[in-house]
């Protein structure tokens, strides 16, 4: 009997895909729990229509980020941080702070994107690599400066 599962089923399958099941499996277990329905014709349109749709929304997204990695490229952000008189930091310039100084000028990352090599401690360069959906990334510059206080 094939089925289209409407839930993720842990050792079947995921949400949308079809699989074939015995009959007692899907009328004893995966029908009463709602975590699959009977695939039929006109279900199985509905499917070729959804997974059209999800296509050409990856495929716009797609676009969207490459775009976003381009902007990124290159680019050079300057951050100021509390610094001793040797230039070293008080505390090291978190992922978190670049994330908000990035989305300052207009770009949506979050701190979990960020990647920093090693942590930021002192005045000067520093390379960092934005990580975008769709296996993207991108190396922006970021300056530390020194905060006046």
């Amino acid at each position: 009997m094939k089925v289209v599962l409407l839930k993720d089923v842990p050792s079947l399958g995921k949400k949308s895909q079809v699989k074939t099941v015995t009959p007692g499996y899907a009328k004893n277990f995966l029908f009463p729990r709602g975590l699959a329905m009977v695939l039929t014709s006109a279900v199985a349109m509905d499917l070729d229509v959804q997974s059209e749709a999800k296509k050409k929304k990856a495929e716009k997204e797609l676009v969207e980020f490459e775009s976003m990695a381009q902007k990124l490229e290159g680019l050079e952000v300057e951050i100021p941080m509390k610094v001793s008189k040797e230039g070293v930091g008080y505390a090291g310039l978190s992922a978190q702070k670049i994330a908000e100084t990035l989305s300052g000028i207009g770009f949506k990352i979050s701190k979990s994107q960020i990647k920093i090599k090693s942590a930021i401690k002192k005045v000067g360069d520093h390379m960092i690599v934005v990580s975008l959906p769709h296996g993207l990334e991108a190396e922006v510059k970021v300056v530390v400066v020194s905060e006046d206080s």
